[in-house]
């Protein structure tokens, strides 16, 4: 994956909360809208400048998550929402790259992520790395 890569954050970890400065500073990054992680998006929101588009680094999308439903499925839940955002249809150059926080890369979770064309997984701290191959 090249360092110009477009790179989605996707945060399923409910206790994630203040590391997301760094990692939307990066990135922008859509995060399960619990308490913690809540808290922690509206201080970052509130130091944003107004103009901030969605798909900048330093832009925050929570998302609701169900809690009976397990890591890998609260990604299941949401990707299709993130492609839609930052997809080829939305974005110009579309995402090449999930870097998702809290999940591991279930069966079915791979399935889901190759049908968006995120095939190349890389496991990082608390998460992984997925990207395509036209990327890389």
């Amino acid at each position: 994956m090249s360092a110009s890569t477009y790179t989605v954050g996707l945060v399923v970890d409910p206790e994630y909360g203040e590391r997301l400065g760094a990692l939307a500073a990066r990135m922008p990054v859509w995060i399960a809208d619990t308490p913690t992680n809540r808290r922690a998006a509206e201080a970052l929101r509130r130091d944003a400048p107004a103009d901030l588009s969605h798909t900048e680094a330093g832009a925050v999308t929570t998302f609701r998550v169900a809690a009976e439903d397990s890591a890998a499925g609260q990604v299941l839940g949401i990707l299709g929402m993130v492609d839609l955002h930052h997809g080829a249809y939305s974005h110009v150059p579309p995402y090449g790259a999930l870097e998702v926080i809290g999940a591991e890369p279930t069966p079915e979770l791979r399935a889901a992520l190759a049908e968006y064309g995120l095939t190349e997984l890389e496991p990082r701290p608390g998460g992984f790395l997925a990207s395509s191959p036209c990327v890389a």
